[in-house]
């Protein structure tokens, strides 16, 4: 007798990674690219400043935090309006809202 494989809705396999990536304490962005972006607009301000790796650590930790919040306030937005996807729109909304 075969089994009949049953089909999945197709948010679950984007709820299982999302469920994954919650549970992972390492950061989403990659620390060197995050460092040269960190070092090009510091050289902005004033040239030839060192920063330590903590700092870039920190800065990288803090701009993630923010936006993780950003991104879920915006989430919140589209569901409101009855959508599953951000737009920009919602991001925009948000950062007026923050502002």
């Amino acid at each position: 007798m075969s089994t009949v494989k049953r089909k999945r809705k197709a948010s679950t396999n984007a709820i299982r990674e999302i469920k994954k990536e919650q549970n992972k304490t390492t950061l989403v962005i990659p620390s060197a690219p995050f460092s040269r972006l960190v070092h090009e607009i510091a050289n902005d301000y004033k040239s030839d400043l060192r920063i330590k790796a903590d700092a870039y650590r920190t800065l990288q930790v803090a701009a993630e935090d923010h936006l993780i919040e950003v991104l879920q306030k915006a989430n919140k937005c589209a569901i409101h309006q009855g959508r599953e996807t951000i737009q920009t729109k919602d991001i925009r909304l948000v950062q007026s809202l923050s502002d």
